[in-house]
Protein backbone atom coordinates (compact mmCIF):
# COMPACT_ATOMS: atom_id res chain seq x y z
CA UNK A 1 0.00 0.00 0.00
CA UNK A 2 2.80 2.88 0.98
CA UNK A 3 4.80 1.76 -2.16
CA UNK A 4 1.75 2.11 -4.43
CA UNK A 5 1.12 5.50 -3.01
CA UNK A 6 4.59 6.64 -3.50
CA UNK A 7 4.29 5.43 -6.87
CA UNK A 8 1.34 7.45 -7.45
CA UNK A 9 3.16 10.62 -5.91
CA UNK A 10 6.24 10.31 -8.38
CA UNK A 11 3.85 10.09 -10.78
CA UNK A 12 1.79 13.54 -9.97
CA UNK A 13 5.35 15.08 -9.68
CA UNK A 14 5.92 13.71 -13.20
CA UNK A 15 3.09 15.34 -14.74
CA UNK A 16 4.20 19.27 -13.47
CA UNK A 17 7.42 18.63 -14.81
CA UNK A 18 6.00 17.52 -18.18
CA UNK A 19 3.77 20.16 -18.18
CA UNK A 20 6.29 22.95 -17.04
CA UNK A 21 4.24 24.51 -14.32
CA UNK A 22 4.80 24.28 -10.64
CA UNK A 23 2.18 22.04 -8.86
CA UNK A 24 1.04 23.86 -5.45
CA UNK A 25 -1.02 23.40 -2.47
CA UNK A 26 -3.89 25.83 -3.99
CA UNK A 27 -4.78 23.75 -6.99
CA UNK A 28 -8.05 23.95 -7.66
CA UNK A 29 -9.28 26.79 -5.31
CA UNK A 30 -11.07 29.61 -6.66
CA UNK A 31 -9.21 32.94 -7.41
CA UNK A 32 -9.49 35.45 -5.40
CA UNK A 33 -11.65 38.34 -6.53
CA UNK A 34 -9.40 41.45 -8.38
CA UNK A 35 -8.79 45.06 -6.30
CA UNK A 36 -11.24 47.44 -7.70
CA UNK A 37 -8.80 50.35 -6.74
CA UNK A 38 -6.58 49.30 -9.16
CA UNK A 39 -9.17 49.08 -12.46
CA UNK A 40 -9.50 51.93 -14.36
CA UNK A 41 -12.85 52.45 -16.51
CA UNK A 42 -13.13 55.26 -19.04
CA UNK A 43 -15.96 56.34 -21.67
CA UNK A 44 -14.09 59.24 -23.14
CA UNK A 45 -13.82 59.36 -26.86
CA UNK A 46 -10.78 59.23 -28.48
CA UNK A 47 -9.76 61.70 -30.64
CA UNK A 48 -7.47 60.47 -33.87
CA UNK A 49 -8.10 63.62 -36.20
CA UNK A 50 -4.64 64.70 -35.53
CA UNK A 51 -3.17 61.50 -36.02
CA UNK A 52 -1.39 61.65 -39.24
CA UNK A 53 -2.37 59.23 -42.18
CA UNK A 54 0.61 57.91 -44.91
CA UNK A 55 -0.42 59.58 -47.83
CA UNK A 56 -1.86 56.68 -50.49
CA UNK A 57 0.11 56.23 -53.95
CA UNK A 58 -2.22 57.71 -56.92
CA UNK A 59 -4.11 54.66 -58.57
CA UNK A 60 -3.49 53.69 -62.51
CA UNK A 61 -5.99 55.27 -64.84
CA UNK A 62 -8.93 53.63 -65.90
CA UNK A 63 -9.16 51.78 -68.63
CA UNK A 64 -10.95 52.86 -72.17
CA UNK A 65 -14.23 51.70 -71.77
CA UNK A 66 -14.52 48.46 -73.79
CA UNK A 67 -17.72 46.50 -74.93
CA UNK A 68 -18.66 43.56 -72.24
CA UNK A 69 -15.93 40.53 -72.07
CA UNK A 70 -13.97 40.09 -75.66
CA UNK A 71 -14.48 39.28 -78.41
CA UNK A 72 -12.24 37.81 -81.50
CA UNK A 73 -12.31 40.34 -84.45
CA UNK A 74 -9.57 43.76 -84.84
CA UNK A 75 -9.77 47.27 -86.54
CA UNK A 76 -6.59 48.66 -87.81
CA UNK A 77 -5.80 51.04 -89.55
CA UNK A 78 -3.50 54.58 -90.88
CA UNK A 79 -5.23 58.03 -90.40
CA UNK A 80 -4.70 60.23 -93.00
CA UNK A 81 -4.91 63.98 -94.44
CA UNK A 82 -6.40 64.63 -97.77
CA UNK A 83 -3.18 64.44 -99.74
CA UNK A 84 -2.64 61.12 -97.38
CA UNK A 85 0.47 61.99 -95.30
CA UNK A 86 -0.11 60.42 -91.46
CA UNK A 87 -1.62 62.20 -88.79
CA UNK A 88 0.06 61.70 -85.36
CA UNK A 89 -1.99 61.98 -82.43
CA UNK A 90 -5.26 62.14 -83.89
CA UNK A 91 -8.25 61.00 -81.71
CA UNK A 92 -10.49 57.74 -83.33
CA UNK A 93 -13.61 56.57 -81.62
CA UNK A 94 -15.24 53.44 -82.61
CA UNK A 95 -19.00 52.82 -81.87
CA UNK A 96 -20.22 49.34 -81.64
CA UNK A 97 -24.49 49.64 -81.88
CA UNK A 98 -24.86 46.04 -80.56
CA UNK A 99 -27.93 47.83 -78.15
CA UNK A 100 -30.24 50.58 -80.16
CA UNK A 101 -30.10 52.07 -76.92
CA UNK A 102 -26.94 52.23 -75.48
CA UNK A 103 -24.01 52.20 -77.92
CA UNK A 104 -20.90 51.10 -76.70
CA UNK A 105 -17.34 54.05 -77.74
CA UNK A 106 -13.96 53.16 -77.65
CA UNK A 107 -11.00 55.45 -78.33
CA UNK A 108 -7.52 55.41 -79.17
CA UNK A 109 -5.00 57.67 -80.07
CA UNK A 110 -2.99 57.54 -83.60
CA UNK A 111 0.52 57.02 -83.27
CA UNK A 112 4.03 58.76 -84.98
CA UNK A 113 2.98 56.93 -88.23
CA UNK A 114 -0.53 57.61 -88.05
CA UNK A 115 -1.55 53.99 -87.67
CA UNK A 116 -4.07 52.81 -84.63
CA UNK A 117 -5.60 49.54 -83.46
CA UNK A 118 -8.81 47.73 -81.80
CA UNK A 119 -8.88 44.57 -80.47
CA UNK A 120 -10.79 42.01 -78.97
CA UNK A 121 -13.94 43.44 -80.55
CA UNK A 122 -16.95 42.05 -81.38
CA UNK A 123 -19.05 41.15 -84.47
CA UNK A 124 -21.68 43.69 -84.93
CA UNK A 125 -22.67 47.46 -86.54
CA UNK A 126 -19.55 49.39 -86.10
CA UNK A 127 -18.78 53.53 -86.62
CA UNK A 128 -15.87 54.75 -87.00
CA UNK A 129 -14.60 58.37 -87.47
CA UNK A 130 -10.99 60.17 -86.57
CA UNK A 131 -10.30 64.06 -85.86
CA UNK A 132 -7.18 66.06 -84.78
CA UNK A 133 -8.43 69.30 -82.75
CA UNK A 134 -8.49 72.58 -82.70
CA UNK A 135 -7.37 71.70 -86.99
CA UNK A 136 -8.61 68.21 -88.79
CA UNK A 137 -12.13 67.37 -88.90
CA UNK A 138 -13.45 64.52 -90.07
CA UNK A 139 -13.67 64.04 -93.65
CA UNK A 140 -15.69 60.62 -93.18
CA UNK A 141 -17.30 58.37 -91.02
CA UNK A 142 -17.26 54.92 -92.53
CA UNK A 143 -19.93 52.36 -91.40
CA UNK A 144 -19.82 48.63 -91.39
CA UNK A 145 -20.81 45.20 -90.01
CA UNK A 146 -17.64 43.66 -88.48
CA UNK A 147 -18.03 39.71 -88.75
CA UNK A 148 -17.02 38.06 -85.55
CA UNK A 149 -13.74 36.55 -86.11
CA UNK A 150 -12.28 39.19 -89.01
CA UNK A 151 -9.70 41.56 -88.90
CA UNK A 152 -10.25 44.74 -90.56
CA UNK A 153 -8.03 47.39 -91.84
CA UNK A 154 -9.89 50.57 -92.68
CA UNK A 155 -8.23 54.05 -93.53
CA UNK A 156 -9.13 57.04 -91.98
CA UNK A 157 -9.32 60.40 -93.86
CA UNK A 158 -9.33 63.87 -91.98
CA UNK A 159 -9.08 67.46 -93.72
CA UNK A 160 -7.63 70.43 -92.44
CA UNK A 161 -9.91 73.24 -91.61
CA UNK A 162 -9.12 76.94 -91.75
CA UNK A 163 -9.03 78.95 -88.92
CA UNK A 164 -10.73 81.51 -91.43
CA UNK A 165 -13.54 81.07 -94.34
CA UNK A 166 -14.87 83.51 -96.43
CA UNK A 167 -18.18 82.75 -98.69
CA UNK A 168 -19.83 85.32 -101.13
CA UNK A 169 -23.50 85.58 -102.68
CA UNK A 170 -24.70 88.07 -104.82
CA UNK A 171 -28.24 89.77 -106.41
CA UNK A 172 -29.23 89.51 -108.60
CA UNK A 173 -27.74 86.35 -110.00
CA UNK A 174 -26.55 86.54 -112.71
CA UNK A 175 -26.00 90.22 -112.67
CA UNK A 176 -26.38 92.45 -115.75
CA UNK A 177 -24.13 94.33 -117.23
CA UNK A 178 -24.16 98.16 -116.66
CA UNK A 179 -26.89 97.61 -113.89
CA UNK A 180 -26.28 97.35 -110.00
CA UNK A 181 -25.76 94.77 -107.80
CA UNK A 182 -25.49 93.68 -104.66
CA UNK A 183 -22.27 91.76 -103.30
CA UNK A 184 -22.47 90.22 -99.60
CA UNK A 185 -19.46 88.80 -98.03
CA UNK A 186 -18.99 86.50 -94.91
CA UNK A 187 -15.96 86.30 -92.92
CA UNK A 188 -16.28 83.62 -89.74
CA UNK A 189 -13.91 81.73 -87.75
CA UNK A 190 -13.26 77.99 -87.68
CA UNK A 191 -12.14 75.48 -85.20
CA UNK A 192 -12.47 71.13 -84.22
CA UNK A 193 -14.04 71.13 -80.77
CA UNK A 194 -13.73 67.98 -78.56
CA UNK A 195 -16.13 65.78 -80.49
CA UNK A 196 -15.03 66.51 -83.94
CA UNK A 197 -17.41 69.16 -84.99
CA UNK A 198 -16.32 72.22 -86.29
CA UNK A 199 -17.17 75.08 -84.89
CA UNK A 200 -18.38 78.59 -87.06
CA UNK A 201 -18.48 81.95 -85.46
CA UNK A 202 -19.25 85.12 -87.54
CA UNK A 203 -16.37 88.24 -87.22
CA UNK A 204 -18.16 91.22 -86.38
CA UNK A 205 -16.01 94.59 -86.76
CA UNK A 206 -13.56 92.97 -88.66
CA UNK A 207 -12.30 94.85 -91.81
CA UNK A 208 -12.92 93.51 -95.44
CA UNK A 209 -11.01 94.90 -98.25
CA UNK A 210 -12.72 93.84 -101.79
CA UNK A 211 -10.30 94.05 -105.12
CA UNK A 212 -10.95 92.99 -108.37
CA UNK A 213 -7.44 94.10 -110.48
CA UNK A 214 -7.63 93.28 -114.47
CA UNK A 215 -11.79 92.86 -114.00
CA UNK A 216 -14.06 94.79 -115.56
CA UNK A 217 -16.16 95.18 -112.11
CA UNK A 218 -16.30 98.22 -110.11
CA UNK A 219 -17.88 99.49 -107.00
CA UNK A 220 -21.05 102.18 -106.69
CA UNK A 221 -20.59 102.22 -103.17
CA UNK A 222 -19.45 102.46 -100.03
CA UNK A 223 -15.91 102.27 -99.92
CA UNK A 224 -13.64 99.12 -100.99
CA UNK A 225 -12.87 98.69 -96.98
CA UNK A 226 -15.82 97.94 -95.28
CA UNK A 227 -16.18 96.21 -91.40
CA UNK A 228 -18.21 93.75 -91.04
CA UNK A 229 -21.37 93.49 -88.99
CA UNK A 230 -22.36 91.60 -85.82
CA UNK A 231 -23.44 88.92 -88.43
CA UNK A 232 -20.07 88.94 -89.76
CA UNK A 233 -21.07 90.25 -93.00
CA UNK A 234 -19.67 93.17 -95.98
CA UNK A 235 -21.61 94.42 -98.07
CA UNK A 236 -21.04 96.54 -101.62
CA UNK A 237 -22.89 98.05 -104.49
CA UNK A 238 -21.40 97.31 -107.84
CA UNK A 239 -21.38 96.94 -111.79
CA UNK A 240 -20.69 94.87 -114.57
CA UNK A 241 -19.21 96.41 -117.59
CA UNK A 242 -18.62 93.29 -119.59
CA UNK A 243 -20.07 90.28 -120.14
CA UNK A 244 -18.29 86.72 -118.34
CA UNK A 245 -16.54 85.80 -115.43
CA UNK A 246 -14.70 88.34 -113.74
CA UNK A 247 -12.29 87.62 -110.98
CA UNK A 248 -11.82 89.19 -107.33
CA UNK A 249 -10.78 88.93 -103.95
CA UNK A 250 -10.72 89.97 -100.59
CA UNK A 251 -8.65 90.71 -97.73
CA UNK A 252 -8.83 89.93 -94.27
CA UNK A 253 -6.60 90.04 -91.58
CA UNK A 254 -3.66 90.95 -94.00
CA UNK A 255 -5.03 87.35 -96.00
CA UNK A 256 -6.43 87.26 -99.21
CA UNK A 257 -9.33 84.86 -100.20
CA UNK A 258 -10.55 84.96 -103.63
CA UNK A 259 -13.93 84.93 -103.79
CA UNK A 260 -16.19 83.64 -107.00
CA UNK A 261 -18.91 85.51 -108.87
CA UNK A 262 -21.49 84.94 -111.31
CA UNK A 263 -20.88 85.87 -114.73
CA UNK A 264 -22.15 88.70 -115.81
CA UNK A 265 -25.14 88.64 -118.59
CA UNK A 266 -25.73 91.86 -120.87
CA UNK A 267 -29.34 93.18 -120.72
CA UNK A 268 -29.77 92.76 -124.52
CA UNK A 269 -29.76 88.55 -124.19
CA UNK A 270 -32.52 88.72 -121.61
CA UNK A 271 -34.75 89.52 -124.54
CA UNK A 272 -36.88 87.29 -126.52
CA UNK A 273 -38.31 88.25 -130.07
CA UNK A 274 -40.33 85.49 -132.19
CA UNK A 275 -41.26 86.84 -135.73
CA UNK A 276 -44.44 85.47 -137.71
CA UNK A 277 -43.44 83.39 -140.45
CA UNK A 278 -46.05 82.02 -143.54
CA UNK A 279 -45.80 79.61 -145.98
CA UNK A 280 -47.42 77.99 -148.40
CA UNK A 281 -50.85 76.04 -146.99
CA UNK A 282 -53.47 74.32 -148.22
CA UNK A 283 -55.52 75.40 -145.68
CA UNK A 284 -58.25 78.29 -145.38
CA UNK A 285 -57.31 78.99 -141.67
CA UNK A 286 -54.87 82.02 -141.40
CA UNK A 287 -51.95 81.65 -139.27
CA UNK A 288 -51.76 83.12 -135.66
CA UNK A 289 -48.98 86.10 -135.13
CA UNK A 290 -46.50 85.02 -131.91
CA UNK A 291 -46.32 87.74 -129.51
CA UNK A 292 -43.20 89.31 -128.89
CA UNK A 293 -41.48 88.84 -125.01
CA UNK A 294 -39.69 91.26 -123.25
CA UNK A 295 -37.44 90.40 -120.33
CA UNK A 296 -36.69 94.02 -118.13
CA UNK A 297 -33.87 94.22 -116.03
CA UNK A 298 -35.42 95.17 -112.61
CA UNK A 299 -34.09 97.35 -109.96
CA UNK A 300 -31.62 95.64 -107.33
CA UNK A 301 -32.10 97.83 -104.34
CA UNK A 302 -34.64 96.18 -102.18
CA UNK A 303 -32.47 92.45 -102.88
CA UNK A 304 -30.29 91.73 -100.29
CA UNK A 305 -28.38 88.51 -100.89
CA UNK A 306 -28.14 86.82 -97.79
CA UNK A 307 -25.48 84.96 -96.87
CA UNK A 308 -25.11 81.13 -95.11
CA UNK A 309 -22.72 79.86 -93.08
CA UNK A 310 -21.26 76.68 -94.72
Amino acid sequence: MIRTLRAAGWGVMALCLVAGAACSSDDGKALPAPDQSSSTTSTTVIDFSQVALAPVAPGKAPAITRPPGGGRASIAGKVVDANGAPVPQALVRATYFFDPGKSEVIEALSGADGHYRFDRLYGGRWRIRAWLAPVMATLEQPAFFLGATEHKTLDLKVKAVPDLDVTSKMAPDPPLVGWPAELAVLVVSQTVDSEGKVVRTPLGATDVTLSFPGSSWSIQSPAATQPTDTDGTARWIMSCGDEGVHGAAVVVSGREFPITLPSCLSPASTTTATTTTTGPTSSTTKPKAKTTTTTRPRSTSSTRPAVQPR
